[in-house]
Formats: C-alpha cells, sequence, structure tokens
C-alpha cells in the first residue's frame, strides 16, 4: 500500500515487521494528514528510498531482535545522507552499535508508546525544508559543479550529461586538478571519482575537510561496481555506481545544490 503524496502533504515512509504496528501507525499518521509508505521488508523500504520521491520522515524497526532499521540507516548514509537526521526508530532494545551508527541524529520510541511516536514525527517533519520551499532560482544560471574523473570518455560524457540536466560544469581528469579549482573557487557541488591515479577522491576529500570543511555536505563520489564504499574515508558522503541510473545520480546531485 503506498498513499500518493500531493504537493502539500507531508511524506513518512514506515517499516515494521508487525502487520497491527503498520495498520495502527497508517491510521494514526493519516489522521494527521501524511502520505503514508508501508514496508514490511528492507526491500520494500529501500525501494521506496530508491525512488524519486521525497520522504520527509522515516519511522522504522530497529532493536536487538529486528536489524531491519539498522540497514535501511546504514544504506541511507551511503545513498540518501539528506535523510540522516529524519529517523524515528521504534526499539524497545536498541542494538549494541546504535549509538555508533546513528551518531545521536535520531530519535527513538517505544513502539507501544503510539502519541510520542506521533509526537516526533510531526516535530521531524515540522523542522524539514524540502527542496521546493528553498525556492532556488536557476533562471540566471544552473548551480556549479565540480567534476572529476580520470578517465577522459567518462569525463566527457558525464560532463555533458550534466550540463543538459542544467549544471554549470568544470571538468577536471584527476583529484590534484579538483584541489586546484576548489582552491580558486566555489562549488554548488562536487562530483569526483573515488580512484584517480593523479590524486584520488580520499585525497580531495580529505583536503576538504581541511581547508574547505564548509563544502563537506557538497561533495559526492563515483564508485565502481564491486568496490566497497568509502564508509571509513569519506564518512556519510553519498556515492553513486559508475554507469548506473542517471536519473538517481542527477537526482541526488540537485538535492545538494538545493540545500
Amino acid at each position: 500500500m503506498v498513499a500518493l503524496a500531493e504537493p502539500d502533504r507531508r511524506s513518512i515512509i514506515v517499516l515494521s515487521h508487525d502487520g497491527q504496528l503498520l495498520d495502527l501507525l497508517t491510521r494514526l499518521f493519516e489522521a494527521r494528514g501524511f502520505a503514508v509508505a508501508l514496508a514490511a521488508t528492507v526491500g520494500q523500504a529501500l525501494a521506496h528510498l530508491g525512488s524519486e520521491r521525497e520522504f520527509d520522515v522515516v519511522v522504522a524497526e530497529w532493536d536487538s531482535a529486528y536489524a531491519g532499521g539498522g540497514e535501511v540507516y546504514r544504506w541511507v548514509l551511503e545513498r540518501r545522507f539528506d535523510l540522516r537526521d529524519r529517523f524515528v526508530f521504534l526499539t524497545e532494545d536498541p542494538p549494541a552499535d546504535f549509538d555508533r551508527v546513528v551518531a545521536g541524529r535520531c530519535l527513538t520510541v517505544r513502539p507501544r508508546e503510539t502519541a510520542e511516536i506521533v509526537r516526533l514525527v510531526v516535530a521531524t517533519a515540522a523542522r524539514v525544508t524540502r527542496p521546493a520551499e528553498l525556492a532556488v532560482d536557476w533562471s540566471g544560471g544552473g548551480p556549479s559543479l565540480l567534476l572529476a574523473d580520470d578517465d577522459p570518455m567518462l569525463l566527457a560524457a558525464m560532463a555533458d550529461l550534466l550540463r543538459e540536466a542544467g549544471f554549470a560544469v568544470t571538468a577536471v581528469d584527476s583529484g590534484k586538478a579538483a584541489i586546484a579549482a576548489l582552491d580558486r573557487d566555489e562549488f554548488d557541488v562536487v562530483l569526483a571519482e573515488w580512484h584517480m591515479a593523479n590524486g584520488s577522491g580520499a585525497q580531495l576529500f580529505q583536503w576538504v575537510v581541511t581547508f574547505r570543511p564548509w563544502l563537506v555536505d557538497r561533495v559526492a563520489f563515483l564508485i565502481e561496481r564491486g568496490e566497497e564504499r568509502q564508509a571509513v574515508e569519506a564518512p556519510g558522503r553519498p556515492s553513486f555506481w559508475k554507469g548506473a541510473d542517471s536519473g538517481e545520480l542527477i537526482a541526488g546531485l540537485k538535492r545538494i545544490a538545493g540545500r
């Protein structure tokens, strides 16, 4: 069951393997005006979150007996970093690694405390600013994007793709060239290949953290399929598989530019 979001309605996704709880929370949230998407499995939750639909709040079960919420949250840290502080976790017994993973960004409540769940969800939704509410005006030119990749053919193809999507693209062929560009100018978005011979994505990110920390939230990476995601070197930054769905990439970069 998926309730289609209307332009003026807040959207919420609820992940729980308890059918009765899903039904109860759906009725409570719809009564407060939310458009509700339901997920009984992690796969269903990721299908919703991987779509172009925006969600204002994610409600997910995560305790020592059910790890679904944790799996979804780790995926969000890698692919939908903008949602990292929109979670309300339902938990009676938080798992041992809960505090380390969420780093104090999320709220918790017991599943039986339905009134408190609703209160926390309403409060979380109230502090979310949607991209449309930011009133970003691209009429005078698209957001500036620094693109770094040491594969000349891919660099040219990606630059053309992103220009067609409305970005003002500066393309460079190495991490060192990207650092030089960032040292001269400021960009709305930085998209870099993680593995480059002349200055890697890791080195670029470390330079940003050290010398341009206010740009950290504007950085995203391209990685080859089969590679490990950069969870340690670039914690929480979005990454996109090279050659994957261009719609997902463009939507993700527009979310960064909108912030």
